[in-house]
């Protein structure tokens, strides 16, 4: 355990100091929101690093934090006469890092292995430059709620502490228009973490992993102002100006701390500077000096300009006397998981890809180690032309990219340039041709089916499926084989709802919004089209909504009894398009994957209806004691929003175009960011009976396999075996090492329950394991493991366990 004390005298604060502040100065950059990166770098972040580093050198006692890799490389190579000047103050741990990664990632959205290689592509950054920092905290300010696998998430990547902001409930600078007396919403994290007197804890995942975190309950730019007067310093706004006199400095810390203190059980009190794009406080140690000496004697408050790391080690000292909660901060906001799905689409296949060709270069590392002798340490790595697409994937992480909260302006000038251009990457690399060729024509399809009025009877292998065409197409029932009825009347319903949401939110998120059902597709007779080919039944049903044609192609396949059902829909400006299927029986709630694990949820917090992320699969869960055998599970090919009614029906989002969010339909929320996909939007899902008596992770991710395969995904055929087959452990990804030598395996396990398995390498691809290693996901060796017989036996104790094989 760290020694308080020791802490204390390396940050200079004095041993009889009751009350200690840090004062951590940081600045929040967006490398794609309002603006593009080149933009931002030439406006903004280039003046703000130049005064930074000035700023530090000429106050040798001076403390500053960037949180991310993106624009320190841009910066440098802007600026290539401050690299050492920048390498100088890192090394001497001036210039800290919040995080070690490329972005300040969202975490609902991007799987688990993007935002893995997103810290992985950061620290091999700092590496490079010969920066010898190893982050310890990824700080989170900005992103719109965060999965509660976070800590799990961390623990795998070998970070120690989470920094956030945003979580539900809570009031946000600027953001709502609710009196701040409403604050925090009850029955939320916010009102959680107030109960509990504390924005310390210790977060625990859902599967056991445990980080030091800490809540940045009054927003990332708290502290801002302390040596302004105005409103904002945040963007360059001219909104403040210098207001320094040593008793107003003193009257408006006095003032923050008077916010601070309710939320802390220990003596320590953390104070962030550094809203969007702020610039350095001019002569930050001087105000905070004058301050310990105007007012220290009279308050008990010593104040300190240090890194959030710092903080972390001052209230590891006092971690038996915080709470440990399982925190799932969600929903913040749920627009933005439904917004720009093509692009989401974009983000979600380049990481895919990045795994596939990862484990073609893995199986050449290891043919190659089979014919040449190498030394552990000093195994150089193989040459990568897709470097630039690696830095792009991991950009795509950001919460305000793969989120699709930027305006159409950088969506066209910059995303979509990034993503076409690692596409271009990875299909040189990976052997395809630039533009796919036309596929060949399909065998011509049998009609099928018997119609009896306006109702269309189909016969698959798994299912009767009953089709009503004077009511959209839908089904009116669905059963199984052994007379289970998986849907009721109305399934496949598409409703439209008129909202005033934008990019962040949906209209039911805030005062004067809107969310109002305005057609479904049930309401207008359809045509339905049934056909059989050699996969198995698909039924193609054309529909109407709001006067245009909606195309339904349900899928049937003799593989596997599952539904999977591609949307394609031109909505109307200002809608919302779910797709809505109804179950047999009442629901409680929704298990559900999220990035680091498996969380519950119930089907309403705060909002009605409640939108959740819909990362990849979802199961619904019945009462206790249940009043059926099997529920409904669904997954989807790209992230979006699911709800669930009481009734059993699940709605999820499968279109949107809700620019911008309007209270009252004139008064425009947070910033000028608009935009919104248009066209014709497609979604993927896949629906499924789940047994109560099966692991609902089971379920998902079977279904999970059958929509990626729709979407054209291929999972890779891995290099690396496991041993027993257990059904609960899955292989993420094999990579060759980028720090050091061999592979790295990264294994999932899917439930809390510790085991042991056997990795070994596929005879074919490579020779028997001779050393191996328990690593973390910055490929830093923890312990050597024992191998026996060229295959090495692994503690699985945590969602996501990596090892280094070497052969």
């Amino acid at each position: 355990m760290t020694d308080e004390s020791a802490v204390r005298r390396r940050l200079g604060v004095p041993a009889e100091a009751g009350e200690v502040v840090v004062v951590a100065e940081s600045t929040h950059w967006d490398p794609d929101w309002l603006l593009t990166s080149s933009e931002y770098l030439r406006l903004m972040v280039a003046p703000t690093l130049d005064r930074a580093l000035d700023a530090l050198d000429a106050e040798r006692r001076r403390v500053y934090s960037v949180e991310c890799a993106f624009y320190c490389d841009a910066y440098l190579r802007a600026r290539p006469e401050r690299r050492d000047q920048f390498v100088r103050l890192a090394n001497e741990g001036r210039l800290t890092f919040t995080g070690s990664g490329v972005t300040t990632p969202d975490t609902l959205l991007p799987e688990d292995e993007a935002l893995l290689r997103d810290l992985l592509e950061g620290s091999a950054w700092l590496r490079a430059q010969g920066i010898t920092a190893e982050p310890r905290t990824l700080y989170l300010p900005d992103s719109f709620g965060h999965s509660p696998g976070v800590p799990a998430l961390l623990c795998a990547a070998g970070v120690d502490h989470a920094g956030i902001c945003r979580i539900d409930g809570m009031r946000f600078p600027g953001a709502e228009l609710e009196a701040a007396d409403h604050f925090p919403w009850p029955g939320t994290s916010a009102a959680l973490l107030v109960e509990e007197g504390t924005a310390d804890f210790v977060w625990r995942a859902p599967d056991g992993a445990e980080v030091l975190a800490h809540w940045h309950a009054f927003g990332y730019g708290h502290g801002d102002l302390i040596g302004h007067a105005g409103f904002t310093r945040a963007m360059g706004l001219p909104l403040a100006w210098p207001s320094r006199h040593p008793a107003k400095v003193a009257a408006r810390i006095e003032g923050l701390l008077g916010e601070l203190r309710p939320l802390a059980r220990t003596p320590y009190r953390l104070l962030t500077i550094g809203f969007d794009f702020s610039r350095p406080v001019p002569r930050l140690t001087e105000l905070i000096d004058e301050f310990n000496a105007v007012a220290y004697d009279r308050t008990g408050a010593w104040l300190v300009n240090a890194s959030q790391d710092d903080y972390f080690d001052l209230i590891a000292t006092h971690r038996d006397d915080l709470p440990t909660i399982e925190l799932d901060p969600n929903p913040y906001w749920t627009g933005f998981y439904a917004t720009r799905p093509a692009l989401k689409r974009a983000v979600r296949d380049l990481g895919r890809d990045l795994i596939g060709l990862d484990e073609v270069r893995a199986r050449r590392r290891l043919d190659a180690d089979r014919h040449v002798e190498r030394a552990r340490s000093a195994t150089p790595p193989e040459p990568d032309r897709c470097d630039e697409a690696r830095w792009i994937v991991a950009t795509a992480n950001h919460h305000d990219l793969v989120t699709g909260t930027s305006p159409d302006r950088t969506a066209r000038r910059e995303q979509w340039p990034w993503l076409e251009r690692a596409r271009a990457q990875l299909d040189t690399a990976l052997g395809r041709p630039a533009r796919e060729p036309a596929a060949p024509d399909p065998p011509p399809a049998t009609p099928i089916g018997t119609r009896e009025g306006d109702r269309i009877t189909v016969d698959t292998r798994y299912f009767t499926a009953i089709f009503d065409e004077a009511h959209g197409g839908t089904l009116v029932a669905l059963v199984d084989t052994d007379g289970t009825e998986l849907a009721g009347p109305r399934t496949l319903s598409c409703v439209a709802v008129a909202e005033r949401g934008g990019l962040w939110r949906m209209g039911l998120e805030f005062p004067g919004g809107r969310w109002r059902p305005v057609d479904a597709t049930a309401d207008h007779p359809a045509t339905v089209t049934p056909t059989r080919s050699e996969a198995g039944v698909q039924v193609v049903i054309d529909a109407s909504l709001e006067g245009r044609t909606v195309r339904l192609v349900v899928e049937f396949a003799d593989a596997a009894p599952t539904v999977v059902v591609t949307s394609l829909i031109s909505p109307r400006l200002r809608r919302t398009v779910t797709l809505a299927w109804r179950g047999m029986s009442p629901i409680t709630g929704l298990v559900m994957h999220q990035p680091g694990g498996v969380v519950r949820r119930p089907l309403q917090r705060r909002f009605e209806p409640t939108f959740w992320p819909l990362h990849s699969w979802a199961v619904t869960s019945p009462p206790s004691p249940p009043a059926a055998t099997s529920t409904l599970a669904l997954a989807t090919a790209v992230p979006t929003a699911v709800h669930g009614w009481p009734n059993g029906t699940v709605e999820t989002v499968v279109a949107r175009t809700a620019p911008r969010e309007l209270a009252w339909g004139v008064v425009p929320l947070l910033g000028p960011a608009m935009g919104y996909e248009r066209g014709t939007q497609t979604a993927q899902l896949a629906f499924g009976r789940h047994d109560a008596a099966e692991a609902p992770h089971r379920t998902g991710r079977a279904l999970q396999r059958h929509v990626d395969r729709t979407a054209g995904r291929v999972t890779p055929t891995w290099p690396v075996t496991i041993d027993g087959g257990d059904a609960d452990a899955e292989l993420v990804s094999v990579k060759p090492a980028d720090r050091g030598a061999g592979v790295i395996v990264r294994v999932r396990n899917w439930d809390r329950k510790h085991r042991t398995l056997h990795l070994g390498v596929d005879p074919d691809c490579g020779d028997p394991i001779t050393e191996a290693w328990r690593c973390d996901g910055n490929e830093r060796d923890l312990v050597e493991l024992a191998v026996s017989h060229g295959r090495v036996e692994i503690a699985l104790d945590a969602h996501l366990v990596s090892v280094r094989l070497i052969t």
